[in-house]
Parts: C-alpha cells; structure tokens; sequence
C-alpha cells in the first residue's frame, strides 16, 4: 500500500514540477552500463555478482525526489525499501564521471574488515557494487539553489536501487573466484558477472531522441499518466 501512494505521488510531482534536466534514453544506457563494467572490476573479485538494468518505477521515485534539490537521501528509502546514490556538479552533466566517482569510493574500502576510516566516504561504492541490487533507475535535476550545499545552478543525480545494499555488519558481495557461486537461474558467466542466458542489455535499446516523433509520444505517455493518477485517486477516495 505504502508503494502504491508513493508512487502515484511521485507520478504527481513529477507531471507538475519542472521537468528540466532529464536523463537521455544514451545517459541511461551509459549509467547501467558503467555500473556493470566497474562491478565485473571488484578487488577482491566477487564469486557472484548480477548485472543491474533499466527500472522505469524506479526513475519516477529518483525524480519526484531529485525535483526537492535536497543534498541528503530521501527519508522515505526505509519504508520504500530502496537504496540510494547522490551526485551534484556545478558544470556539465557526464554519466561516466558521476558513475566513476562512486566506485572511487574504493580506494578507502576495507573489504577484509568491512570498514571505512573515519572522515571517509564509501557508501556510494558499497552500493554500487552490493551484489543483490539488481534494479536501477537515475534521474537529474537542474536546481537554482540546493538545500545542504552551497551550490547555485546545481544539477543533482539520484539513482534509487532494488534490492537495497548497505546493510550493517555485510560486505557488499561475497569474495571468491568469478562467477564461482551463480546461482541455477543466472548460469552464464558475462565478464566476471552472473547472467541469465537472454538477458536484455539496456543500451541495446532505440535512442528515442533521434525519433522525430519523440515529442508526440511523451505528451501521449504524460497523458496517460493523468489519466491513471485520476482513477487512482478515485480509488483512493473511494476506499
């Protein structure tokens, strides 16, 4: 139930704020895809890891709370049960930066003791690479000013994961051999990850944005989106 209401009000706030500095279908692909090649990389290398794709639920969540430009992680990620990434720059978005940024985080990682030193960030990279979280979904947000920080003209990445990592007392895969420990339901072993035999790669998909109908489909695709959230509501006033 809880999922139900966030999302539809998710869907509210992303219709009705201003929808500046969304995510390319290319800076989508290139988010996945950096997320996977930087957990095939691991020190000590993981006996499994999954690959991360494309959730669309999951950038209606990111974006909604993205819209706030607050610099600390939405409160509600424990009752959603998500786990999440922040990213802010003053200058020009890149994808691979924000995404290589996170996994930099490793270089203070103690994967032995499963520790960082005090004054130090790692969270952003235990995330990354936390072997259970399959899901993603990113999005960005333009921001005249961003509550937190000292930054004007800031745009924020939030990138909302399922299942969640960061789970106190566990390291964020298990070690060993590559692909030594997939499981029956992910047997192909795809650059040190566990895969299914067809799994869909995210950056095979059409660039949307070199269609010139492109607009035309997203006034449909906000269209509809109305025309749920009213029968929503009207199910909730009715319930």
């Amino acid at each position: 139930m809880y999922w139900d209401v966030a999302l539809w009000s998710a869907r509210i706030w992303v219709i009705l704020s201003l929808a500046n500095g969304q995510l390319t279908e290319q800076e989508k692909a290139t988010i996945v895809d950096m997320h996977n090649k930087l957990r095939s990389q691991v020190q000590p290398s993981a006996a499994f890891m999954q690959k991360v794709v494309w959730n669309e639920t999951l950038s209606v969540v990111a974006e909604a709370y993205a819209a706030k430009c607050i610099w600390k992680h939405n409160p509600d990620l424990q009752k959603l049960t998500l786990g999440e990434n922040l990213f802010v720059t003053t200058g020009p978005f890149n994808a691979t930066e924000a995404t290589v940024s996170w996994f930099g985080e490793n270089v203070d990682y103690d994967y032995k003791n499963n520790v960082c030193p005090i004054g130090k960030m790692c969270g952003h990279y235990t995330q990354m690479v936390w072997a259970d979280s399959n899901k993603i979904g990113c999005a960005t947000h333009l921001c005249d000013t961003l509550e937190g920080l000292n930054f004007t003209k800031a745009t924020i990445l939030v990138c909302d994961y399922s299942p969640p990592g960061n789970f106190r007392g566990q390291n964020p895969y298990v070690s060993g051999e590559p692909c030594s420990m997939c499981p029956k339901n992910l047997p192909v072993c795809e650059e040190k990850i566990c895969v299914r035999d067809n799994l869909f790669h995210p950056s095979d998909k059409p660039d949307v944005t070199k269609d010139p109908s492109h607009g035309s489909k997203m006034e449909s695709v906000s269209s509809h989106l109305l025309i749920l959230i009213v029968l929503a509501l009207v199910r909730v006033w009715s319930g």
